[in-house]
């Protein structure tokens, strides 16, 4: 019966070299269907807060084509060597298995996202001749979380995020929200285009409406946007309700006064406090709180924005800040936006890898082929072997885990901070005269080996929740023009929501957008446990995301797809011709009430990290709160000029 079952599903299709390389078919056999979900891989911590499992053989899964195809999500390499280091695996290493290479720089940047290599421009800007910086990152692609899946599908490229994605251009339309701050400064540096070409829908249905970027349908942008609600009914096939705040939730199976709660919040223009220091009343409290104790919505209203807010903040309404969700332009705070916060949306591509591109054009331009133009810095190859050159005093290693980071002496008067980093299986050393953290306090709470007490206090208040992103490369999409929609959210086993973006034209990437050819869907993908402490609630997020195979998810995808899409002409054997996942274990910090502005008199944990230590500084997205990839371009740069102060 299980073996009837995936072939049905498509879950029999054998894998060739051609196929693995195209995506065209990405099948992993039945036989792995026996496991039960999650399937715990692998030998796992037992105890303590941070217990996971590690990762096997069948749990990464295909990447598709081009140079990210290495590079999805959190590699095998990346989660083994950072958990080694968690739990002090590399700290007992004896002089002998350490080989000092004898090199030195004058900063040291840790981590190539978008904080990073803000920090490395910052660093161009600012240096004196003759400075030398390297920037380290454990992955095999620069970007963090800002980079992209390719995958041919029938002679067509298909180009998806990995993560981040979705950007609003500095003053044409829209308020700017306040997380974004400070973006419009890069646009004008960096180069990067407020205007842009879209595919243009071809064989769809008249009035078809899509999204441009993988959140906006969600809540903010749902009203221009070709949306359907799938219900679940016991014993009878699911009902679609499409444009559902339009339509006041039509034949939806739910009861009359949840659905006109829900539209209520998310319509209303009443604000919940009037008085002085709004921003840190909204810190005091949790987003739950003002919803059902300020506002008085039941919590049915409440469950509704719970999947929305885990996948814009990283946790639910009842672990984060209401500040957090103000700051998002969540329901209940339109009031103080006088109207709808934002009226478009975009996205290159491959998501904010589009940006991570200009810093890393801006600062060393030989690091992707081609002049600096906007389809060359986002479609040129990166020239991988010219990154670390000796030659050159800006440079970038990739693939190199760093495990250890102290300062040679006494902080306050040492002169030089020992880096101590993983790479090809060696562990080696080098010196520098500053460094700039620009990773997340999971990692810089364990690798900066003489951290103070405060700051590994502040750290440990910091809650991390896990994300996956899954990139399914179909074959069409009449099911979807069939049904009139082109994003969705459901009740499931996978997910909450996915949608079909208007692809971005860049140069010769010119994707059709016809209900016949080749797509992307994209399914972003929150983990939250309401109710449960925030930390633990983390903890139980990564445990799934280390814990499930790829097979498992993929049979997962296919199920869920042939629920919803059924019904429509979708077939999960026929038209899925791919499938990438993109685990991230740590995507945001979820900040819970306080985060922002602290808490009894106390100043906000991200205040004390924000102070240098010594000769190394703290710059990550994270101190933002509301990650965003301004404001982290931002914090990298603050550190930079605090380390450059005193080198």
């Amino acid at each position: 019966m299980a073996d009837r079952h995936a072939r049905w599903l498509g879950m029999d299709r054998s894998i060739t070299r051609r196929d693995f390389l195209n995506a065209t078919t990405l099948g992993t056999g039945a036989g792995l269907l026996a496991a039960a979900a999650p399937l715990a891989i692998g030998a796992c911590r037992t105890s303590g807060p941070d217990a996971i499992a590690a990762v096997g053989p069948d749990w990464y899964g295909p990447g598709g084509l081009g140079d990210y195809a290495s590079s999805h999500g959190n590699t095998p390499e990346v989660v083994t060597a950072a958990h080694r280091a968690r739990d002090g695996g590399y700290l007992a290493a004896a002089s002998s298995q350490v080989h000092d290479t004898g090199e030195e720089y004058d900063v040291v940047i840790v981590g190539a996202g978008m904080a990073g290599l803000g920090a490395l421009y910052e660093f161009t800007k600012a240096r004196r001749p003759g400075q030398r910086c390297l920037i380290v990152d454990n992955h095999p692609v620069f970007g963090g979380e800002s980079k992209r899946n390719e995958i041919d599908v029938e002679g067509v490229r298909l180009i998806g995020p990995q993560g981040a994605n979705g950007f609003s251009t500095p003053a044409i339309g829209g308020t700017e929200l306040a997380f974004a701050d400070g973006d419009a400064r890069y646009y004008q540096e960096l180069g990067v285009p407020r205007e842009f070409t879209y595919s243009v829908p071809r064989n769809a249905s008249a009035g078809l409406a899509f999204g441009r970027d993988n959140y906006g349908f969600i809540y903010w942008l749902e009203h221009q946007i070709s949306s359907g609600h799938f219900f679940r009914r016991d014993g009878q096939p699911g009902v679609w309700v499409k444009n559902p705040f339009q339509a006041g939730f039509g034949e939806a199976p739910i009861p009359a006064e949840a659905a006109a709660s829900v539209i209520r919040l998310v319509t209303s223009r009443r604000k919940p406090f009037e008085g002085g220091n709004l921003d840190r009343w909204l810190d005091g409290l949790s987003y739950k709180q003002v919803i059902e104790e300020v506002l008085g919505y039941p919590s049915t209203a409440t469950a509704h924005l719970d999947p929305i807010v885990a996948a814009s903040i990283g946790l639910g309404c009842d672990a984060i800040s209401a500040y957090g969700a103000y700051a998002d332009a969540m329901p209940g705070f339109l009031g103080y936006y006088g109207g709808q916060p934002l009226d478009h949306r975009h996205s290159f591509p491959g998501g904010n890898d589009g940006f991570a591109r200009y810093f890393v054009k801006a600062t060393m331009p030989w690091a992707i082929e081609g002049e600096a133009t906007f389809e060359a810095i986002l479609n040129g190859r990166i020239r991988f072997e010219e990154l670390d050159r000796p030659t050159r005093d800006t440079r970038m290693r990739l693939g190199a885990t760093v495990v250890a980071v102290v300062h040679d002496g006494p902080p306050e008067s040492a002169a030089a901070v020992i880096v101590t980093l993983l790479e090809g299986g060696a562990l080696r050393r080098f010196r520098a005269r500053g460094v700039v953290m620009a990773t997340g306090g999971w990692v810089n709470r364990y690798v900066v080996t003489d951290l103070p007490p405060a700051y590994r206090s502040a750290y440990a208040t910091f809650v991390h929740a896990p994300f996956l992103v899954a990139n399914v490369a179909l074959r069409h999409w009449r099911f979807l023009d069939r049904l009139g929609i082109t994003a969705c959210r459901y009740q499931g086993e996978f997910g909450f929501s996915c949608n079909l973006r208007q692809p971005m034209q860049v140069g010769d990437y010119q994707p059709p957008l016809d209900p016949d050819r080749p797509a992307l869907l994209t399914f972003y993908v929150p983990f939250y446990y309401p109710g449960h402490p925030p930390k633990i609630q983390g903890t139980m997020g990564r445990a799934e995301l280390l814990s499930v195979s790829f097979p498992e998810y993929e049979r997962r995808i296919r199920v869920q797809m042939q629920e919803l899409f059924g019904a429509t002409g979708f077939d999960a054997a026929r038209d899925i011709a791919g499938i990438i996942l993109n685990r991230w274990g740590h995507a945001y910090v979820a900040p819970g009430p306080g985060f922002y502005f602290g808490r009894g008199g106390l100043p906000a944990a991200r205040d004390v990290v924000r102070q240098r230590h010594g000769r190394i500084a703290f710059g990550h997205s994270e101190l933002r709160g509301n990650q965003h990839w301004g404001p982290a371009a931002d914090e990298g740069a603050r550190a930079v000029r605090q380390v450059l102060e005193v080198i």
